[in-house]
């Protein structure tokens, strides 16, 4: 029995070791252009759903998804989302690709995640993601009113509707917006 632990804890110190080689001598590649591992992405998720799981707030939406409310959700998801996750204009974000982990197009496909987890992520953060916490920038009530557009977006009032394309700068069906975002171009010398 010694020496199945002793053997198990020498397996352990070993793999330890080679890990902390791989750091140390760069060999480890942590450019956000280079897509995580199935082992990498799975831990984190896991450990992601765990810890939102025990520390979101216990409670429903406390926003009712009635056309005013979903409007404001539009306007400030717009203002403060759309850039990174998809908006009217572009349902699909230019930056998706560019954060590793990539971007989750909320609008094109909603979460089934509960609220109070979506509200959490929104107000904390997600570590070394590029999700940024948005507390003290936007209140809980503000939060609360864009998780509720977001889980309505795809079904939204016409009133909404209308205010989400006017944040977006669609003046009218079909339109392009009236600054699409610059990506990837060098700024002006």
């Amino acid at each position: 029995m010694r020496g199945v632990l002793g053997g198990i804890v020498l397996t352990l110190l070993i793999i330890a070791g080679v890990g902390l080689l791989v750091i140390t001598f760069g060999l480890f590649p942590i450019g956000a252009d280079n897509p995580p591992s199935a082992i990498e992405r799975r831990l984190a998720n896991m450990a992601t759903d765990a810890y939102v799981g025990a520390h979101a707030p216990n409670q429903a939406n406390p926003v009712p998804p009635v056309p005013a409310a979903l409007a404001d959700g539009a306007r400030l998801y717009e203002r403060h989302c759309a850039f990174c996750h998809g908006g009217a204009a572009h349902r699909i974000s230019v930056m998706r690709a560019k954060f590793s982990p990539p971007v989750p197009q909320i609008v094109n496909r909603i979460p089934g995640d509960p609220d109070s987890h979506l509200w959490w992520v929104a107000k904390h953060g997600i570590r070394m993601t590029g999700m940024p916490s948005w507390d003290g920038i936007l209140t809980d009530d503000q939060i609360w009113t864009v998780i509720a557009f977001v889980k309505h977006s795809g079904d939204l009032p016409p009133e909404a509707q209308a205010a989400w394309r006017a944040a977006a700068g669609l003046t009218r069906a079909g339109s392009q917006p009236t600054s699409p975002p610059a990506v990837g171009k060098p700024p002006a010398k």
